[in-house]
């Protein structure tokens, strides 16, 4: 049994093959590895835990902030499995390169010298990755680096995937899968499986490590074709212009017609994530798993873009210690709904969800931000803001009215006690730290927080549903039910005491006429 271990173990760490499966032999071994080190440590397997969350990501502090705030979405949404961020870069002194779990892998910006392309770094990174590591999950989630995580993804929650099948979003612009360019680059038996997808997949592990060297590929074909340059119009890229003649969108289409030569099929689920500023159009998309930022946001005079964070230096390196952080806009009260609307879409309550979702957003930003200074540049946490999700990295939760608004139904809290994160190495790492810089806290609170009760937050007590806020509500309730009926007996009572029925002919229904009420006012 020991020397199994030590063999599965060994194949988690070996090189990939560029193309094409590893064999049966080494996943039944690194799988036989892994569950037996969970059941070691009184772990169940557990299909939650089969994930592996990638993004890719280049060394630049623009890239950075949207790392981190990924990251800690991540963890604040209590998604189970692994997580890394693959990191394009070309300096060895960069300071963030383990700002979050990552894995670097070369610069593919300039392949081409004529053409610097910055989404090479994409499908280069992800078969650098694949072809380097082996992650011992069943799935691989791709996300882009310019998303929050709200709930973990699973293909058991209406995700549907297998091997051969990928789950992915909807990218309905790319016109090219199905008019005169799909011919070009893929022969006419494949253009069947070509789907309009893109920002988020999940992948069975293997099916990647087949498709990342084709997509690849495909994207440095696409980018490199002069058929697909302007003024050919059938990309669906409305931002080529003959100064800038190809399409920025070259990656997507190599990701498409990859997949599809490497066999695979899609099931396209457009609900899943959610732009922000977009408003809502069906139940998924009121409760969307992830949050996409990509476009500008407007709500009434209040508007945001991520690019605007490229502006000022100060704005643009949010994690140096040395500057002080200038926090994500909030959304001004003026523009909160009224009320908040929970995740159960209803027509005519868009609009307002289109803020909440905006919200929530800026304030997962902003939370991401201030928990990875609070960890690093020792700032402690802001007065207000808060702090559920981090709370082994921040401390006690805090209320905080707009992420009420926003998720106030706690249903986050009953998904973590149901589903605990398994940690990975590097973040069990970062957590140690977090525990070394906090461990005269942690000291003195450590006995008083065995015996409290869970806090509630928002009229809903974490890890369960509603509790009531506390023993003296539940009491005036009680008083008030019994005030009403007594109050109720009373008045039937005295109408019968006071106000005895007449005898003989039944008085008409409906309104009293006024010869029928004796008052000496009235006169016959």
């Amino acid at each position: 049994m020991i020397i199994v271990a030590i063999l599965g173990a060994r194949a988690t760490e070996a090189t990939l093959p560029a193309a094409g499966a590893a064999s049966d032999a080494e996943k039944t071994r690194s799988e036989f590895s892994r569950r037996l080190q969970m059941a070691r440590e009184g772990e169940p397997a557990r299909e939650v835990d089969d994930y592996h969350y990638v993004f890719s990501a280049d060394c630049k502090p623009y890239m950075e902030w949207q790392s981190v705030a990924l990251y800690y979405s991540w963890v604040s949404a209590g998604a189970p499995g692994r997580f890394t961020r693959l990191l394009s870069c070309d300096d060895p002194n960069y300071p963030y390169v383990n700002s979050v779990p990552t894995h670097v892998t070369p610069l593919y910006t300039n392949i081409d010298p004529k053409d610097p392309y910055s989404a090479y770094n994409l499908p280069g990174s992800m078969m650098h990755w694949t072809q380097h590591n082996r992650t011992d999950r069943k799935w691989i989630i791709k996300l882009d680096a310019d998303m929050i995580v709200r709930k973990p993804l699973s293909v058991t929650d209406g995700l549907e995937a297998e091997e051969g099948l990928v789950a992915a979003g909807i990218y309905g612009y790319l016109h090219g899968v199905d008019n005169e360019m799909a011919p070009m680059f893929v022969p006419a038996d494949v253009v069947p499986r070509l789907a309009k997808v893109g920002g988020w997949e999940i992948f069975w592990a293997s099916d990647l490590v087949k498709a990342a060297p084709l997509w690849f590929e495909y994207t440095k074909r696409v980018r490199q074709d002069p058929r697909a340059w302007w003024p050919f119009k059938g990309t669906g890229d409305v931002y080529i212009t003959k100064e800038s003649p190809r399409p920025w969108i070259s990656e997507m289409y190599g990701y498409v017609f990859g997949t599809a030569m490497a066999g695979l099929r899609h099931n396209v689920e457009p609900s899943a994530q959610l732009y922000a500023g977009m408003a809502p159009w069906d139940q998924d998309s009121f409760d969307p798993f992830l949050i996409h930022y990509g476009l500008r946001i407007d709500i009434g005079d209040w508007n945001w873009d991520k690019h605007f964070e490229l502006q000022g230096t100060a704005h643009r390196d949010k994690l140096n210690c040395e500057l002080p952080y200038y926090p994500f806009p909030m959304v001004p009260k003026k523009h909160w709904p009224g009320s908040h609307h929970g995740t159960l879409f209803q027509p005519g309550q868009e609009e307002a969800r289109r803020v909440e979702i905006v919200m929530e957003l800026m304030l997962a930003l902003n939370k991401g931000i201030r928990a990875w200074r609070h960890v690093h540049c020792g700032e402690p946490w802001p007065e207000g803001l808060s702090s559920k999700g981090l709370e082994h990295i921040v401390g006690e939760v805090t209320d905080d009215h707009a992420e009420h608004r926003a998720k106030g139904d706690g249903h986050e809290f009953e998904r973590r006690r149901q589903h605990p994160r398994e940690k990975s190495e590097a973040e069990m790492a970062h957590l140690e730290h977090v525990q070394a810089a906090t461990k005269a806290k942690a000291g003195e609170d450590s006995a008083s927080k065995e015996s409290k009760p869970a806090p509630v937050v928002g009229g809903r007590r974490a890890g369960g549903g509603f509790k009531g806020r506390n023993v003296k509500d539940g009491m005036a309730n009680m008083w008030l039910y019994f005030s009403f009926g007594w109050g109720l007996v009373l008045t039937v009572m005295a109408r019968y005491l006071f106000c005895p029925p007449s005898a003989g002919k039944a008085r008409r229904k409906g309104r009293s006429r006024r010869h029928e009420i004796p008052n000496r006012y009235y006169t016959s």
